[in-house]
């Protein structure tokens, strides 16, 4: 199992990069300045309700609450089924933020406005500010991570909860905060993430 999920990994890696490369060379501009063109319509204001799914507080907050009371009921009735199951959703998550967090340092992508503001393209590296920090999508790999540890645990759930990833992943290019390659490379890390931290923690439903 964890040969086949290394496997999978790789394979998946190279083609993500390649994604990533080609949107970057030929797609990541010309489809952000058509989401430029969206601001104060509909879309706009639709990708920033659904963008909230997945805001940083949101995820920090519930991060601690999960713990918390995963520390708590374990104290008093031992590592259950149920409590291995949300260490798991969190540990995924958590997860998947520290490695998003430093890839975002290392890159130091310029976000969209940056773009449209001072016509700045492409990657600083080991940025220290927000507007370099585009690179992968923070909202994409936390929405993912929990959505992917939460179909593993409920597998006919599958479809609708990897569906609001998607729907998160596409809102952050409406809304210009971030190129669609950013949204791939999130996606990626959310997905991966999970599923490592599934296979090394081995998680019982029953």
């Amino acid at each position: 199992m964890g040969r086949g999920l290394l496997k999978i990994t790789a394979v998946s890696a190279l083609a993500t990069v390649a994604v990533i490369a080609a949107l970057f060379l030929f797609a990541d501009r010309s489809v952000d300045l058509v989401a430029h063109g969206l601001k104060k319509s509909f879309w706009y204001e639709a990708g920033q309700t659904i963008s909230l799914l997945a805001n940083h507080m949101l995820f920090n907050t519930l991060l601690f609450i999960g713990l918390v009371l995963a520390g708590i009921v374990a104290l008093g009735r031992g590592l259950s089924p149920w409590v291995r199951s949300l260490l798991f959703v969190c540990l995924a998550v958590a997860t998947a933020m520290i490695v998003g967090d430093g890839l975002k340092w290392f890159f130091g992508r310029y976000r969209p406005e940056i773009l449209f503001e001072q016509g700045q393209y492409g990657f600083s590296f080991f940025g220290q500010v927000d507007s370099q920090h585009s690179f992968p999508s923070g909202h994409t790999l936390r929405i993912f991570s929990a959505m992917t540890a939460m179909s593993l645990l409920w597998p006919r759930a599958r479809i609708p909860l990897l569906g609001v990833a998607v729907l998160v992943g596409v809102s952050r290019v409406v809304v210009t905060r971030h190129f669609p390659s950013d949204v791939v490379a999130g996606a990626f890390i959310g997905v991966f993430c999970a599923l490592w931290v599934w296979r090394i923690m081995r998680v019982k439903t029953t």
